[in-house]
């Protein structure tokens, strides 16, 4: 899932629950029973969103496994071609170690 589809999904559901919540306000009913569909509303939306974030954790999840095969795979071709001396491969492995390593800056959004 992009950064773009997961913000839309965010903004999806936030639109919903604001939607849900203005409809619920201008209900004539007594403000115990808004306050019970309140409730109840959040806590739906509440189980959506960790719904959503379990699928995104295993997709990612996915993801790093297929990107660990690919690597494998990628290291097996180039010791078994013979295309790159022993030095270089360990030179070029050492160096993706490194930028794996380096921390990932987050931005404010």
């Amino acid at each position: 899932m992009s950064s773009n589809t997961g913000n839309i999904v965010l903004a999806l559901v936030a639109g919903a629950v604001v939607g849900a919540g203005i409809g619920i306000l201008l209900a004539p009913d007594k403000g115990s029973v808004i306050r019970e569909k309140i409730k109840d509303g959040v806590g739906k939306s509440k189980d959506s969103l960790i719904d959503k974030y379990h699928e995104l954790a295993q997709l990612l999840h996915q993801k790093a496994e297929n990107v660990g095969e690919n690597l494998s795979d990628f290291i097996d071709k180039a010791i078994d071609s013979g295309n790159h001396e022993k030095d270089e491969l360990i030179a070029l492995l050492e160096a993706k170690l490194d930028l794996l390593k380096t921390p990932v800056k987050k931005t404010a959004k």
